[in-house]
């Protein structure tokens, strides 16, 4: 056999799967270019988190005021939306609660057997609602929807 035809043989059994190599080679190259291509970018900027800011507690207070008579009835809606009735037998008569929430609501009502009756919320000692009655039997509501 002739060096020539040694390099044929070679040639003629090896050129299939160089030619298979290159492919793959150029295949595998291709996708990693679109790989890189199609990643998303660095992030520019991060905002470091923030603490909250500062809050201070809500102080809710409900005060009646006037003559109980000979007593008087009272139902408000604690912070927590539940209700209470308190009996009397001489006013004034007050009721504070404190929270941390963002947003308070209060009700309260008040009915006497005798003259003049009155009843005031206050949300931070500021008077949200104040209303008043001076009647037998006198009854009154104040409300603060929200706070």
């Amino acid at each position: 056999m002739s060096p020539r035809s040694a390099e044929r043989t070679v040639l003629a059994r090896a050129w299939m799967p160089l030619v298979a190599v290159m492919a793959l080679s150029v295949g595998a190259l291709c996708m990693w270019k679109v790989h890189q291509m199609s990643a998303p970018g660095p992030v520019l900027a991060v905002n470091e988190p923030q603490a909250p800011p500062e809050f201070t507690p809500k102080k809710l207070t409900y005060e009646l005021f006037g003559s109980a008579g000979s007593g008087a009835m009272v139902s408000y809606v604690d912070i927590d939306g539940h209700p209470h009735q308190v009996d009397l037998t001489e006013l004034p008569w007050s009721h504070v609660e404190t929270t941390t929430l963002t947003v308070v609501s209060g009700s309260i009502s008040a009915q006497v057997h005798g003259g003049h009756v009155g009843c005031r919320i206050l949300v931070n000692d500021v008077v949200r609602d104040e209303q008043s009655d001076d009647h037998q039997d006198a009854d009154i509501t104040c409300r603060v929807k929200s706070a």
